[in-house]
């Protein structure tokens, strides 16, 4: 049984220092579970707490552990690749492993499963559809508060400000991490219900345009490392397997076939074989997916 995690983040929305500051903490050992935390960090109890949950939920520590990752290392030590996260690849990097680490289990599940059965939604059919992943786990822990809580933090996160219509915590939206990939746009669309009363409902697509944003490097490293050891990889897969890059950064088959041809052309060696209509990724031996990374930081 698949253990569902829905809580842990204290209703905060990761912000754009919230990655180099807690590994700044923990690198010269600090605890977030210690009493001066709070003082270390210059934040709140709660957000203490929900910096801790991010940095397990990116990939940055371990899941059972504080102990730092390679990730983290590269990204965020005093020379690391992009400290500061200035990089807009840095930004598609974390959210791969977002996706990837399944620790927060919501961004999985909509970017691996749910946009299989719809690309735009509302907050009504992302319960659903979340119920439904209970039920079909066997599970009877379901809490609709802390699910609902969770859904806010998954549309703050990720939708595109709105600066006409910013709420009164706007210094919490436009300080999203991942406001820049822009993957989540939102509508809102005024409805009739049973009781003939109109009412407007917002509804969330998750935008599957061409990622002019995404660098061919972060697109490579997140095939090697999903598909570790593979040297053949059918394209079918790429589109839609789990944590595949047609799933985790919302690419369809024709940009996805375009990122591709970009990749082959970057990195020799790598070449996209199309044989009777079957396309297949082919990658040489010894290529190195923090390389990849640290070629295209250096340029």
């Amino acid at each position: 049984m698949i253990n569902f995690r829905f809580s842990g983040h204290d209703t905060f929305i990761v912000r754009t220092f919230w990655p180099k500051k807690g590994y700044d903490f923990l690198n010269n050992g600090g605890k977030f579970s210690a009493d001066d935390a709070v003082v270390d960090l210059g934040v709140g109890k709660n957000m203490v707490s929900s910096m801790a949950y991010w940095m397990k939920a990116f990939g940055l520590t371990r899941e059972d552990t504080y102990v730092l990752t390679n990730l983290a290392d590269f990204l965020f030590k005093d020379t690391g690749a992009d400290p500061y996260l200035e990089d807009i690849g840095s930004i598609w990097l974390l959210h791969y492993f977002l996706i990837k680490t399944g620790y927060a289990s919501i961004y999985t599940l909509i970017f691996n499963e749910l946009r299989k059965e719809r690309s735009s939604f509302n907050k009504n059919q992302l319960v659903s559809f979340l119920k439904r992943k209970y039920a079909e786990n066997d599970d009877s822990l379901l809490n609709s508060n802390t699910i609902d809580k969770d859904i806010s933090v998954f549309t703050r996160l990720y939708k595109k400000a709105d600066f006409r219509s910013l709420s009164k915590d706007f210094e919490d939206e436009i300080n999203s991490l991942m406001i820049d990939i822009e993957l989540v746009d939102l509508s809102i669309e005024e409805e009739t219900k049973e009781d003939n009363k109109k009412e407007k409902v917002e509804w969330y697509h998750l935008n599957g345009e061409n990622r002019s944003t995404l660098p061919p490097a972060v697109l490579l490293f997140s095939i090697l490392d999903n598909f570790e050891g593979s040297k053949n990889i059918a394209f079918k897969r790429l589109e839609i397997e789990l944590n595949s890059p047609g799933m985790v950064f919302l690419i369809n088959k024709d940009s996805l076939y375009k990122k591709l041809k970009e990749v082959e052309q970057l990195y020799p060696g790598i070449t996209l074989s199309e044989t009777a209509g079957n396309i297949v990724l082919v990658l040489p031996d010894g290529i190195d997916k923090w390389e990849i990374l640290l070629n295209y930081y250096a340029n």
